[in-house]
C-alpha cells in the first residue's frame, strides 16, 4: 500500500503521553504524519523533536485548547479553533485523521467535519478507561446537582437546575458557537455537554477500542458494531511497547528500596444503595486512614501519592499526608508515568477507576496492584473480575494484599500472554482498504 497522509490530534497531554504516542510513533515509522499538539511537558515535546523516533514526522502544529494560552473570550476561542481546524485539513490533505475523540471539544468536532468533507478517513482511539456512558452521565449530573448548588434546596430542584444548565451549554457549543463562524450546529448522536453517548457515536468512521470487554461497552453505549475494532494498548503492542519502555518507563533509582505509589481520585462519589453522597469530609478521612494503614503495614517501604490533576483542595491533602509523615512523597509536579517508573505496587484509592491501573498492569504483568471499593459506590467496583488487578472491599482483605506484597508472597494470576505482532499501521491499512471499498475510492 502506498504512504498516506495523516493529520493526528494529541488531544489532552494525559491522553497523549499514556496512550496516543504510542501509535503516533508507529504510524511516523513509515507513513508522512503532521501532528497537531497541545502543549507538552518539556520532556515529551523533546522525545516529539527526536528524529530517530519520528522520521516521518514532517510537522507539529501547536494548539490552545486544553492547555497554553486559552482565549478568554469564548467566541474568540471558538473562531480560533473552527480556523486552527479548517487550516489544517485545507493546508495538509490528510488521507486519514486521528484523535482520541469525536465528541469532547469543540476543535475535533470541526477537525472531523471538514475531515469528512474532504474525503479523509477519521478514526478515534480509545484513551480511557470505558464505563457504561449512562450510568456515568448519571454520576456526573448527581455530581454537579451537589456541587454547583445549595443543599438547602431540594434534590430534585438542583437536579433539575443541572439538567437545565446542561442544556443551556450544549445550545451554546453545538448550535450558536457554530453558527457564529457561518456553520452548521453540530449535530449528532452524543454531546460532551449532556454527557450523552461515547466516542465513535459522531463522526468517526472507525472507533478503536482495547479489549472485548471495551468493545462490549461501547456498544452498549450506542455505538454501531461496524465502527468498532479491536487493537491491544500499545503497550501491549511489540514495536510500541520498547519505544513507551525507553522514553517513559525506564526504571528511576529508588534507592533500593521498595516503592508503593497510592492514586488519589477526585473525592465526589455516591453510594451503590440509594445514590448518597459521599462527602468530602468523609471521602478525605478515608484516603488518610488507608494511608495509615499503608504506613503501618509496610515499614520501610517508600510511598508516593499521585492525585488526579482534577483534585481539588491539592495542598491542603498534602499538608494533612505529611502529618501522617513527612516521609510520605505527594507527587504533584511530575507526569504519572515518572511515578510509575519507580512503583513496586499499585493502590487505587476510593473511588478507584483511573485508566493509571490499567497501563500499571500492562507495564508489569507481575506488580502487584489493588483497586480499593470499601464504600460500595457507583463505579468504584469498575476493575472488578479485571485481569491482573485485585480489587478489595474492605479494611482486611486490603490489610492482606499489604502483608503479601510486603512477604514478597504475592501473585498476581496474570497471563504472561506474548505481545502483539498486529499494530497500529496495520489496523490503518485495514481500516483504509475496508473504507475505500465502502466509499468507492
Amino acid at each position: 500500500m502506498e504512504k498516506k497522509k495523516v493529520l493526528f490530534y494529541t488531544f489532552t497531554p494525559r491522553a497523549f503521553r499514556s496512550v496516543l504516542i504510542g501509535h503516533l510513533y508507529a504510524i511516523c515509522q513509515k507513513w508522512p504524519t503532521v501532528l497537531i499538539s497541545e502543549k507538552m511537558d518539556a520532556k515529551t515535546e523533546s522525545i516529539l523533536n527526536e528524529k530517530s523516533f519520528f522520521p516521518y514526522l514532517e510537522n507539529i502544529m501547536p494548539i490552545s485548547q486544553f492547555t497554553g494560552e486559552i482565549k478568554k473570550n469564548l467566541f474568540s476561542q471558538n473562531k480560533y479553533l473552527y480556523s486552527l481546524a479548517r487550516k489544517a485539513v485545507e493546508q495538509e490533505k490528510p488521507h486519514v485523521v486521528i484523535s482520541a475523540s469525536d465528541m469532547h471539544s469543540l476543535f475535533e468536532m470541526y477537525l472531523m467535519r471538514f475531515a469528512k468533507k474532504s474525503g479523509a478517513m477519521v478514526v478515534c482511539f480509545q484513551t480511557g478507561a470505558a464505563a457504561d456512558s449512562r450510568l456515568t452521565a448519571k454520576w456526573v449530573e448527581r455530581i454537579n446537582a451537589e456541587e454547583s448548588f445549595s443543599r438547602f434546596l431540594p434534590l430534585f430542584l438542583r437536579i433539575f437546575l443541572a439538567r437545565c444548565r446542561k442544556w443551556i451549554g450544549h445550545i451554546l457549543y453545538h448550535w450558536i458557537l457554530p453558527l457564529s463562524v457561518g456553520q452548521k450546529p453540530l449535530t449528532g448522536k452524543s454531546s460532551y455537554i449532556l454527557w450523552k453517548g461515547i466516542e465513535g457515536m459522531r463522526q468517526a468512521d472507525y472507533q478503536v477500542v482495547f479489549s472485548k470487554r471495551d468493545f462490549e461497552t461501547y456498544l452498549a453505549s450506542g455505538v454501531s458494531k461496524e465502527k468498532l475494532r479491536i487493537l491491544p494498548h500499545p503497550l501491549a503492542v511489540k514495536g510500541t511497547r520498547s519505544f513507551l519502555e525507553q522514553v517513559f518507563f525506564e526504571k528511576s533509582d529508588s534507592n533500593g528500596k521498595k516503592n508503593i505509589l497510592l492514586l488519589v481520585p477526585i473525592a465526589q462519589g455516591f453510594k451503590r444503595s440509594d445514590w448518597s453522597p459521599i462527602l468530602y469530609e468523609d471521602r478525605l478521612k478515608s484516603w488518610l486512614e488507608i494511608i495509615s494503614l499503608v504506613k503501618n503495614t509496610l515499614p520501610g517501604w517508600e510511598i508516593t501519592v499521585s492525585p488526579h490533576p482534577s483534585v481539588k483542595h491539592a495542598q491542603a491533602i498534602q499538608k494533612k499526608i505529611k502529618d501522617i509523615s513527612p516521609s510520605i512523597v505527594f507527587n504533584l509536579q511530575d507526569p504519572v508515568e515518572k511515578c510509575l517508573s519507580i512503583a513496586d505496587a499499585v493502590v487505587g484509592l476510593p473511588r478507584s477507576a483511573s485508566t493509571v491501573l490499567f497501563i500499571a498492569s500492562l507495564q508489569d504483568r507481575q506488580r502487584p496492584i489493588a483497586t480499593l471499593d470499601f464504600d460500595d459506590e457507583i463505579i468504584g467496583d469498575f476493575y472488578k473480575n479485571f485481569e491482573g488487578i485485585d480489587y478489595i472491599s474492605n479494611q482486611n482483605q486490603f490489610v492482606s494484599f499489604l502483608k503479601k506484597i510486603g512477604n514478597m508472597d504475592f501473585r498476581t494470576g496474570q497471563k504472561s500472554d506474548g505481545l502483539n505482532d498486529y499494530g497500529t499501521l496495520d489496523l490503518l491499512k485495514d481500516l483504509i482498504n475496508e473504507h475505500d471499498k465502502e466509499t468507492g475510492s
